[in-house]
Order: structure tokens, then sequence, then C-alpha cells
């Protein structure tokens, strides 16, 4: 029967804590890695009682390295090794033993012998009813791609011996996967899944460090398991990952994505089984459909005291209009088009709990979907829980699930009106018009520990796809993004990773104090003539080199009065296949958050050409104001 499977080896602490962790997330199948039996302070036979315990199957115990092809008496050693593993099966109570291929500068490039080995260690094994799985790494010394693995085990000809198909080996070293479906489904003895980022890199290094969940990644998963599955194979599909960050995350947590991935992997493939007129794998517990997102109904920021006046400023000179007041709390509504941003000044509940620990910040969203409570039921079968805050009578109850950094993610009835008047009062008519046209995306900072998990969360919770991760350049390190984005683009959240200290990224963690939306882009039809309302109305600008301008018509055959226009303006400006982009920042709050005005000439991109010069200008922005606050301290 097909069944989802976690190796230990995906998770940090200790076995007993990883057990536990695999059980809670729905896992009922699990591998073991060796070292884990190593670090163990018990005996394997509890390994086995915890197991049972928990609802755990232990399919495998793995690896066992540089076993084929082995001169003497190196050979016979190595048989007297796979005895006592056999013992260690017996204690476990597991019936598979995985073996990779060898590896040793000793080993022999001679098939017949290693197709020997294999056979005499199956049939040593089959005395003990026992099964052999033989894997091939993708730096193994002679057996480096699953296709010499399967003719190995062919030669030795053996029913317990099967390949082993582990999705990493295969796309690191480019092997073609079509012919994977010609395999007898009963000589695969276990299927592997990993995915991993498309980066130029040795392969064991990649796989020491950088192998991620299905989805994680930029290669074929889906793919290559509708091809497992179409030989027949009904056994484990088992996630086996080395990633440095997992191990150093809650075992908990990095149990529940891969789940959450796994869950994905089979609503894929029984898409594809349905489009073709096949029954389902019902591999996956049934869970309700993704939602259709259809845009974001508000961006809700908390604030207080002093720092109110000058975020409703900000605002008021963005051209928001307050449109009504909350009945029960300090809240108010602030709107331009079809543009909600909520204002919360609360001083007890979530809202302040978010300010005391974040200060001036957005603290939720809320995304309009087909079917709310679906959403909600989804995301609670996949872990994540309702939220509900407190309410008066006759307010709306408006189900959230944890953002990043526990802000909240809101979920509202596309269409419906009606909760708007349920919990405000309205000055006027409730309409605000203006330049700003709607929210064109999101960009959402996040610990790098923490940016898997995010995008696992978006792919599975709510249906997201996501773009291949981009690299830019930092005046203090690397940036790195990537983008998730609803059907249809009508949200778009570029997720920012960083590394080094000093970068916009980091800066941003330690003065937030965790991730969270650090950039709100706003659409405009006509950006030249926002900006100069905008900065009449008092909103300052990111100040942008004079060295950008003079490069910018060095590159593009634009008029020399337009480059002069933008260079008074501070406004930006990218170019992709014949469309244009226009776009300017306004300077940090509290280096916490900033706007984008954008406008858009058929133009699909995020003006990644533009960061570095962004982040040059926001590091000597923030360098200035630690100056400043330097020599008023000392002063």
């Amino acid at each position: 029967m097909l069944r989802w499977s976690i190796a230990t080896v995906c998770m940090g602490g200790t076995l007993e804590v990883k057990l536990a962790a695999a059980a809670r997330a729905g896992f009922r199948t699990i591998e073991i890695f060796e070292n884990d039996l190593t670090f163990f302070s018990g005996k394997p036979r509890e390994v086995r009682a915890m197991a049972d315990d928990l609802g755990l199957e232990i399919v495998g115990l793995q690896p066992m390295r540089d076993f084929e092809g082995m001169p003497e008496p190196m050979r016979a050693r190595n048989f007297d090794r796979a005895q006592r593993k056999f013992d260690l099966m017996d204690e476990l109570g597991t019936k598979m033993l995985c073996i990779c291929s060898n590896v040793a500068e000793e080993s022999l490039g001679d098939v017949a012998r290693s197709a020997d080995d294999l056979a005499e260690l199956a049939d040593l094994a089959a005395q003990r009813g026992f099964r052999i799985g033989f894997e091939a790494l993708a730096w193994g010394r002679h057996v480096h791609d699953w296709m010499q693995a399967w003719e190995l085990v062919k030669r030795a000809d053996r029913s317990n011996l099967g390949i082993v198909l582990d999705s990493f080996h295969i796309f690191a070293r480019k092997n073609p996967i079509a012919p994977i479906e010609q395999i007898p489904g009963d000589r695969i003895a276990l299927v592997q899944v990993a995915d991993a980022p498309g980066i130029l890199m040795d392969s064991m290094s990649l796989s020491r460090h950088h192998r991620c969940f299905p989805g994680q990644g930029d290669w074929p998963i889906t793919d290559f398991l509708d091809l497992c599955i179409n030989t027949g194979y009904r056994g484990a599909i088992s996630l086996e990952i080395f990633n440095d960050q997992f191990r150093g995350a809650p075992a908990a947590s990095i149990a529940r994505d891969g789940m959450r991935s796994l869950q994905l992997c089979g609503e894929e493939l029984d898409a594809r089984r349905a489009a073709k007129g096949t029954a389902p794998l019902a591999i996956s517990r049934a869970l309700p459909a993704a939602p259709h997102v259809r845009g974001l109904e508000f961006i809700e920021f908390v604030t207080s005291g002093a720092h109110s006046p000058r975020l409703v400023a900000e605002l008021e000179g963005l051209g928001f209009k307050r449109v009504a007041k909350h009945r029960s709390k300090d809240v108010d509504l602030f709107r331009q088009n079809d543009i909600n941003i909520v204002v919360n000044r609360e001083q007890d509940g979530f809202a302040h709990s978010f300010y005391l620990v974040h200060g001036t910040s957005v603290c939720a969203l809320a995304l309009r979907l087909d079917k709310p409570q679906q959403a909600i039921d989804r995301a609670n079968a996949l872990g994540a829980p309702t939220y509900y805050g407190r309410i008066g009578p006759g307010e709306a109850l408006i189900p959230a699930v944890a953002g990043v950094e526990n802000s909240l993610l809101y979920f509202m009835k596309d269409g419906e009106d009606s909760t708007w008047d349920q919990d405000f009062i309205f000055l006027d008519d409730g309409t605000s018009h203006g330049p700003l046209t709607r929210v064109d995306h999101l960009n959402n900072v996040v610990r790098r520990s923490e940016f898997l998990s995010w995008i696992t969360f978006y792919q599975s919770v709510l249906g997201f796809t996501e773009e291949p991760q981009v690299e830019l350049a930092d005046p203090y390190g690397a940036f790195y993004s990537r983008v998730v984005r609803a059907e249809g683009g009508v949200v778009r959240i570029p997720l920012n990773i960083a590394d080094g200290g000093s970068t916009a990224v980091s800066r941003f963690i330690e003065n937030f104090g965790g991730g969270g939306v650090q950039q709100i882009a706003l659409a405009t039809d006509d950006l030249f003539a926002f900006v100069e309302r905008a900065k009449a109305a008092g909103v300052e600008f990111l100040d942008i080199p004079d060295n950008y301008y003079e490069d910018l018509s060095a590159r593009y055959d634009l008029e020399p009065d337009l480059i002069e226009r933008m260079r008074r303006l501070d406004i930006l400006y990218d170019r992709h296949k014949g469309g244009e982009f226009f776009h300017i920042y306004t300077r940090m709050f509290d280096q916490r958050f900033f706007f984008e005005i954008l406008e858009r000439r058929n133009y699909d991109l995020f003006g990644a050409a533009n960061t570095p010069v962004r982040l040059a200008a926001q590091a000597a922005e923030q360098d200035a104001a630690s100056r400043e606050r330097a020599l008023y301290e000392r002063d």
C-alpha cells in the first residue's frame, strides 16, 4: 500500500523527539537513519516499542555504505557487518536494509563481481525474511546513476533485492526519468524524495546542505513520483532530506512541513489521474480543495502613541482617506478606491501584544476567497489552527490563521461588503477615490530558517505557486527572493532572506524583532503626477544617487527630459520585452516598513534590476540615522 514516510535524518533532536514529531504530523511510516541509533541511549528494541506506541512502522534501516565490489579481506568484513545489521533489524522490527553504492577508493569496477555480492547478500537476507534495497549515490565511485544500479539489481536476480529510487540522486545527475516507468513495480524496494534549488554546485555539497521538501526547490518531483507509481509500485514514499536548517529547527515544524509537501504531491498526482480517468491513489488523507484567492481585502497596521499621527499623515499623504471607525474598538478604516488599510490603536488584545513586540507595523492581512470556511478547514487539516479575535455584539466573526511571525491572515468571503458594515460606522458613503488603484504586491522578510516553511505554507494551505529564487546584491551581503503568487497573480508575495549581519533584511529582522511585511507596493496609472502631488503633501521618498541616472541614460534610449524628471522626483526605471516599469520608494518608517509606488506599462516583473540601488540608498539612509543618533546620545 502506498504511504507517506519520513527518514529520521530529516529532523533535528533526539530519536525520541523525531519519532514523536513524525507521528504528530500524521506519518505512519518512518525510516531509521543509523546515526540516530548510534546516538540513542537505549536499546534498539526500545526504539521499536516507542514506534509501536506511536503507531509508526519502521520501513527500513539505512544506510549500509561501501559494500559491493570490495576486494578481500574487506569483502569478508562487509558480510560480517551485514549480519550485525540484520541482528539490529530484528530488534527494530524492520524488514529492509538500504545500501548505497560504493564510494571507497578500494572498490572494484567489476560489474559481475558487484552483482554477485548483492546476490549473496540478498540470499543471506532471505534466510531471515529481509529485503535489500540498493541505491545509486550521485557521487558513487563506479555506480552513480539509477540505470547502473538497476543493471546490478537485474544481474543479481533475487526477488528480495530491489532498487531504491531517490529523486535527489537522479536529478542531481540529470538522469532521464522516463525509463523508470519500465521497471516492474515489485523490483522497486523504496522510493525516496528530496527537492533542491536549481543552483550550480557539486552534487555532494548540494545533497549535504541544500536538499529540501517537494515544492521547496526547482525539480519536477511530481513527474518523478508519477512515473514510480505507474510501475505498479505500492510501497513507502519517503522523505530523505539533509539540510542544516532543518536539523536546527524544531522537529515538529519540520515534520509538519514534510507532510504538507507530500499532501500537495498527493493532490497533484490524483489530479493527473482524474484527468486520465484513473482512480485516485488515496495516499493522502482527504483535504478540502485549495481555495481560490480573489484578492487582498485589507492590510492592518498596529500603532500607538506618537507613532499613530505619523502613520496617518503618511497614509493621507499617499491619498488615503479615513472613511470609517470601528463600532467597539480604537480602529479606523482608510480607503483609496479598492485598497483598504486598517489602523489599529487598541491597548489590549492581539494587536497591542503585536505592537509591544514589533512596534508600528503590519499585524494582519485579509484575503478574499471564494470559500473561506473551506479554506479554514483545509488549513486546520494541514496543521494551521484557527484564530478568532475579541468581537463585540453583532460584529463579524472573521476566522484567521497565523502568518509570518504570528501575524494574522484573515479569510473573508469575496464580494461580501456586509462585514465592513457590521464592524464599522462609515463617516459618509465609504468611498474614496484617488490615484492609487490596487495593492500590487507585498514583500515579506522571513528568517532564513523559516524561508522554506513559508513557501510550503503558501503552496499547501492556499494553493499559491512559486517562481524560481533570485539572488540580488546588497551592499552588506547576499539577498535572496522567491515569489509566491495566487492564481492569476491577484496576490503576489516575494519572500526575502539574506546572508550578512548588516543587510537590509538582517536590519529589518533586528529592528522588527523577527520576520514580517517590509514593503507594500501600490499601483497607479500616472506615477509622475502622483509623486508630485505626494511630495507637495509632505511624503518623503528615498533619495536615489545621481549616478543611477547617469547609468540609466547610458543603458536606455530615454529622452533626456524624461531622465531629468525622474532624477528630480527620485523615480526608478526598468524595461523588459518592450514593457516599461516606473517606481519609487518612501523612506523607511522607523526602520520597519516602506511603501513602493509603481506604474506598469505592459511589464510583469518586480524591477529586480533596481533592487541593489534601493538597498544601497536605504543602507545610506540607515547609516545616516545611526550617526545622527550617536551624535545625539554623545551630546
